[in-house]
């Protein structure tokens, strides 16, 4: 039976956005409060937590913890830069407790540092009893959903854990719930067929507290684990999947491919058409199917844990090239923003124009052009190629909402282009 502890977020963790910084490892009286930093961020580098003159973590690298280091209690301002003296990363002014023990966590992206600060001063449960919390520092993943199951659970059937939907800053708080072996899965907050993050086999010890901690990854959709114990140690559960979708650009005649047994595109699927993303293995993959009845297949290097990947099929179907393509699905770095970029499938280079500026000029053939914008009601957006004066693609009323994320997919041949405009995010 799990009992939902109702305690203040507020009591749990302090967060705070980009600001000042500065680093490193003091000692300290009995009385002192004790902190550590979390680098939970794989952009930031190696980087150091000061406040004033204290220094407290030094030199703490990508995904790892640092040592505790003493801070007189009271009103503070903490400070994460990189380390030995770079530039400073975000600051946090806080009230600190004496003789308690912190954790600083330091997630986001370069150029839009995050900080949260978690009290480890949760009461350790009974024996056989674990206490859990799950905090999402993925805020371009969006709202998600966390469940904790019994291995064989099927996900339709399981309750969220907390009880809630967690955006991006946001916790579970604690749950307390009986020690043992579990499967944590992480989905988009309203399609539970949107899996983020599967582990399969998370142990939760008896009379420990411990926080699940969801940090984003370089497509901005899929997730990975950090599960620090309470006043202890850190642990890497990093996301064994990648996601892919098949886009194909041929003008007519059917398409059907499997990628580590998956279908990215069934029988009767007839080009130009843009696929679903699909979860697959990380590592080394080979694609295989049909283009208008020809056999064809492709070995892919490497599929990078956490990526999201476009494969585009593109000129003659009996013969046709095959490129792979790195999605960025992350939300606008600037908040009120939006993004908008274009997928050129076809064999000359385009130009993406908005209200008659260029947000991507020279887009060469199977590759993304992009940029940032702000968005309105009603806006000219176009897509034109070299020497021509009527644009290939035009939509006089394109509408956008801040942090979207639109993509024009430029399909078709060069004698019969077709642009399609897809609302990503």
């Amino acid at each position: 039976m799990r009992l939902l502890e109702r305690l203040p977020l507020s009591r749990l963790v302090l967060m705070a956005t980009v600001a000042t910084a500065l680093t490193a490892c003091g000692s300290g009286s009995e009385d002192d409060a004790r902190l550590r930093l979390l680098n939970a961020s794989p952009d930031l580098g190696t980087v150091d937590l000061t406040s004033d003159k204290d220094e407290l973590s030094r030199n703490v690298a990508t995904l790892s913890l640092g040592e505790y280091g003493g801070r007189k209690a009271g009103v503070a301002t903490l400070q994460v830069r990189g380390a030995s003296g770079g530039a400073t990363l975000a600051s946090l002014p806080v009230t600190l407790a004496k003789d308690t023990r912190y954790t600083l966590i330091a997630y986001g992206g370069s150029g839009r540092a995050q900080t949260m600060l978690l009290q480890e001063d949760q009461t350790e449960p009974a024996s056989g009893q674990s206490k859990l919390m799950v905090m999402n520092l993925a805020p371009d993943a969006g709202k998600l959903r966390v469940f904790v199951t019994a291995p064989d659970t099927v996900l339709n059937d399981a309750q969220a854990f907390g009880g809630r939907e967690i955006d991006g800053g946001q916790s579970t708080g604690y749950v307390t719930q009986t020690a043992g072996r579990y499967r944590i899965r992480v989905t988009d907050a309203d399609r539970r067929e949107d899996l983020r993050l599967d582990l399969p086999a998370v142990e939760l010890a008896s009379g420990k507290v411990a926080t699940l901690i969801l940090r984003g990854s370089g497509s901005g959709m899929l997730v990975h684990g950090l599960m620090l114990e309470q006043r202890g140690a850190l642990t890497r559960l990093d996301n064994t999947m990648a996601r892919v979708r098949l886009v194909t650009a041929f003008a007519s005649g059917g398409v059907h491919a499997t990628l580590d047994g998956q279908s990215l595109m069934s029988f009767g699927t007839v080009s130009p058409t843009i696929g679903e993303y699909r979860l697959v293995r990380s590592g080394a993959q080979d694609l295989n199917g049909f283009a208008g009845g020809f056999p064809f297949s492709h070995s892919f290097s490497s599929f990078a844990p956490g990526g999201d990947y476009t494969v585009l099929m593109r000129g003659e179907i009996s013969a046709p090239t095959i490129s792979l393509m790195s999605d960025d699905n992350r939300l606008p770095a600037t908040a009120g923003q939006a993004r908008l970029r274009l997928l050129n499938g076809l064999s000359q280079a385009l130009t993406l124009n908005l209200n008659y500026s260029q947000v991507a000029s020279s887009v060469a053939p199977g590759s993304y052009g992009s940029g940032t914008f702000t968005p309105s009601a009603s806006s000219l957006l176009t897509v034109s190629g070299p020497g021509s004066p009527t644009p290939l693609y035009k939509n006089d009323s394109f509408a956008s909402q801040a942090n979207g994320l639109y993509t024009v997919l430029m399909l078709g041949s060069d004698a019969q282009p077709q642009g399609i405009l897809r609302k990503d995010r």
